[in-house]
């Protein structure tokens, strides 16, 4: 279900993540907070009516007092994923790779590889682990990562996340500064 067609309780009931942003009930989860902070994981508090919002000094952060409608808190998330995204990339709903305001629209394969680079950047992942990840129900043709691979790095190269080849090892993605617009 999309965000701008939900009402909100069940975005308030549901949602965890969208697109990148966890959304969390303020004060019933408050223990999140710190965790959500140091992990520099971008965060919207949805603050119950009559409850005292958190003090937030982190970038990463916002609130909002609920009831809300809901086009104001899909323009939270969009500022907070914006935000957050400027420093690395940021795997959204339905494959869509964000940076900064610039996105891109991932296959599923291609995003569930791109995931992983994100989750480990800087670290060699080899061509066995690729392969569970990129195609979890089966495997793939000999081939088949190097080519994913070659098309995932034209993809995502213009917003400075680069793949490259670690000889007979597999692939390490490294996360540039991001480009002018």
């Amino acid at each position: 279900m999309e965000l701008m067609d939900a009402p909100l309780e069940r975005v308030v009931d549901v949602l965890e993540e969208v697109d990148g942003v966890v959304v969390v009930a303020w004060p019933e989860h408050a223990a999140r907070a710190a965790d959500l902070a140091r992990t520099r994981t971008p965060h919207l508090f949805l603050v119950q009516a009559g409850g005292e919002p958190p003090e937030t000094t982190d970038d990463l952060s916002a609130w909002i007092r609920v009831p809300a409608i809901e086009r104001d808190i899909q323009a939270k998330i969009v500022e907070l994923r914006s935000r957050a995204s400027v420093t690395r990339p940021i795997l959204g709903d339905h494959g869509v790779l964000w940076r900064g305001t610039r996105w891109v629209a991932l296959s599923p394969i291609e995003a569930r590889l791109a995931a992983a680079f994100i989750a480990r950047p800087g670290r060699v992942l080899s061509r066995a682990r690729l392969e569970k990840t990129g195609w979890p129900d089966g495997q793939p043709s000999e081939r088949s990562v190097d080519a994913r691979i070659k098309a995932l790095r034209r993809r995502v190269a213009p917003m400075g996340f680069r793949i490259h080849t670690v000889r007979g090892q597999g692939y390490i993605a490294e996360i540039q500064s991001l480009p002018p617009s």
